[in-house]
């Protein structure tokens, strides 16, 4: 069969809408036809037609013999974000030999990446003999693999088999978690070995009639299976689609006099400019998103300290969001007064698009307040 291999078999369910990778191919003739033929030959001698010459009573004959031929096929990776659940590499498996067969099924978690997924389950479907992907529709619904085998498998007929997993929370954009679904032949529920691997008849006992013998002629995958053993696979990865968020706090003095507070961006005093009761002070929280995919549900969170009286805020570079759960502070709320909240500003739902690490995409919330 091939090399012995080290897996995870799990359990689960899934619901995906896929198109086929590629078309199944003739299996050509099935196995165990008979295939005869007869001959005649008739000439003359000196002109007179002689009796004819056949071989009608004992034709030539040969039997077809059984073509073990399969493919795993990967339908492409699959972007998930960190801590997402349930999520699906999607595989198509493809009985290319010229019998029924059925399959052992086994995934690989490649050593070569970043993570690994948790709770690993395999399911499938049985594709409808168009070649695309429709599960919950033309596929039927999902079928949990039970461990052991598959149904039995037509030729050119396919599986649609679903590696789903659980994604580890606290992972970088573009980390990955590689995979392998390995399929074994084995013999159909019809055989007398129902069950068994599949393995191809010693060349010494071939012979042109009588029962069919087995001739392995897969391909190799991945490395773990070899040509011609009865096995092959497919990889594919589950990358990570993250935000990358980093914030910082800033605090500068915008005008000693307290002139322009209220007006944001405005323009800072020139000169030196000191902390000093009445000046007025301004707050930058700064964030940027270098992750691949956006930074959604955003909330901000300032209490100004009772040595402050609030006059304004604002922000600039989100998508969305707003000051009003709780709205904002009224213009010269007294920060000390009968509520430690008095002087909340609670930025809410906004949106920090997709960045790069040499181009993040920033974010600011802008406070202002007086020195009291």
């Amino acid at each position: 069969m091939g090399h012995t291999h080290t897996r995870n078999i799990l359990l689960g369910s899934v619901a995906t809408i896929l198109a086929s990778a590629g078309t199944a191919h003739a299996g050509g003739t099935d196995a165990e036809v008979v295939v005869q033929n007869t001959f005649t030959l008739d000439y003359k001698v000196s002109t007179v037609d002689q009796v004819q010459i056949e071989n009608s009573g004992s034709p030539t004959e040969f039997t077809v013999d059984r073509l073990i031929d399969l493919t795993v096929a990967s339908s492409g990776t699959t972007d998930v974000a960190p801590g997402a659940q349930d999520q699906e590499l999607v595989f198509s498996l493809t009985n290319d030999g010229n019998d029924t067969q059925a399959y052992a099924l086994s995934v690989v978690n490649e050593g070569s990446d970043e993570y690994s997924a948790t709770n690993v389950t395999l399911l499938y479907y049985i594709d409808d003999n168009d070649n695309v992907f429709e599960p919950d529709a033309g596929d039927g619904s999902a079928i949990t693999y039970n461990g052991s085998e598959t149904p039995d498998l037509a030729k050119d007929r396919r599986l649609w088999v679903i590696v789903q997993g659980d994604i580890p929370a606290g992972l970088d954009d573009e980390d990955e978690d590689i995979l392998t679904l390995v399929a074994d032949t084995l013999e159909p529920s019809t055989s007398g070995n129902a069950g068994d691997p599949v393995v191809a008849d010693a060349d010494s006992t071939n012979s042109i009639t009588g029962a069919a013998e087995n001739v392995l002629a897969d391909g190799s995958g991945t490395s773990n299976e070899v040509a011609n053993a009865g096995d092959h696979s497919a990889s594919s990865t589950f990358v990570v689609a993250s935000a990358d968020i980093d914030a910082a706090k800033t605090v500068t003095i915008f005008a000693e006099d307290g002139t322009g507070c209220a007006t944001i961006p405005g323009t800072p005093a020139s000169g030196e400019q000191y902390a000093i009761p009445g000046a007025c002070i301004e707050y930058l929280i700064t964030i940027n998103n270098t992750g691949g995919t956006d930074a959604t549900d955003l909330t901000v969170n300032d209490i100004l300290p009772e040595h402050l009286e609030f006059i304004a805020a604002a922000t600039s570079g989100f998508t969305g969001g707003s000051f009003a759960s709780p709205a904002l502070p009224a213009v010269n709320t007294d920060c000390a007064g009968n509520s430690a909240t008095d002087c909340e500003i609670n930025f809410t739902g906004a949106t920090l698009d997709n960045g790069t690490v040499g181009s993040p995409t920033t974010g600011v919330v802008t406070i202002r307040a007086l020195i009291k």
